[in-house]
């Protein structure tokens, strides 16, 4: 995808606040949950990928628990999580097969507006799945201030990157087919859905960004969950991986190696986040 649609759209690597909890006179709480029963010490970050440069601080707080931890699990293995193969692979399920187009695929008031926000011309996009548009081709207000260099996953990676081993909660493959196995009407809702969160932006990261530095889920769910048009595209996709995940995470905690798992804030967050899922299963989690 060589041409880029100047849109709008905010994910879930946002993160932050504007203020610090410097201030407050009661320490404030992260997103940051440990397994009271875990039969070793056992933590779970909600992460955002990518971050302000002056929210960054806020992944020092987590040295203690990164100190206590052996084993780090992310969503993909950072150690082995090669973006040239993710590209490759993503890029292979991102177009209409010969003939086929976006209009023929999506209902006329989607196709509708993207003519009305694109500002490139529709021959650059037409043959695109909406889900691919979506997830490469939309710029989201405000997300020239958030970089993955600052994120909580990059801090913990280099953290521990010589010292623990590293896993994934999902291989490339998986991932990619999270994406690629969209039938037509769940690929519409994801874009529908994210160009609706980017139309929120750039109050949407700001939003996001006090949420997650308040340690607030619900918060989280609140700003994320679908509303206004219906579309449920992408806080679908996001539960479908969590649901994989969780059973994944179970099996570590039962391993009763000292471990710290990493995943995106949206991913905790919800009455089917990882936190609400694990407690389903008999686990308590205290939030640090």
């Amino acid at each position: 995808m060589k041409s880029r649609i100047i849109l709008f759209v905010a994910l879930c690597t946002l993160a932050g606040d504007l203020s610090t909890a410097a201030n407050t006179t009661q320490r404030q709480k992260h997103f940051l949950w440990r397994v009271v029963n875990a039969p070793a010490p056992f933590y779970v970050v909600g992460s955002m990928h990518e971050l302000r440069k002056s929210d960054s601080y806020v992944a020092t707080e987590f040295n203690k628990e990164i100190d206590q931890s052996q084993k780090f699990i992310f969503e993909r293995d950072p150690a082995d999580n090669d973006p040239t193969d993710l590209w490759r692979k993503l890029n292979a399920h991102t177009t209409y097969p010969r003939g086929v187009t976006i209009q023929q695929k999506v209902r006329p008031s989607t196709f509708a507006l993207l003519n009305r926000i694109a500002r490139i011309p529709l021959g650059a996009y037409e043959t695109q799945k909406p889900w691919a548009i979506a997830a490469f081709n939309l710029k989201a207000q405000g997300m020239d201030t958030v970089k993955s260099r600052w994120s909580v996953d990059h801090y913990i990676y280099e953290k521990i990157r010589h010292r623990a081993d590293t896993a994934g909660l999902e291989t490339i493959d998986e991932f990619v087919r999270s994406f690629a196995e969209m039938s037509d009407r769940e690929s519409e809702s994801f874009l529908l859905q994210s160009i609706e969160y980017g139309q929120r932006s750039p109050e949407l990261l700001d939003e996001t960004i006090a949420a997650w530095k308040s340690g607030s889920p619900a918060r989280i769910y609140q700003l994320y969950a679908p509303r206004r048009n219906g579309a449920d595209g992408y806080w679908r996709w996001i539960e479908r991986r969590t649901a994989l995940w969780v059973p994944r995470i179970e099996d570590a905690i039962k391993s009763r190696k000292p471990t710290m798992v990493i995943v995106g804030a949206l991913h905790v967050s919800g009455p089917r986040g990882v936190i609400a899922e694990l407690e389903k299963r008999g686990y308590k989690l205290e939030q640090l």
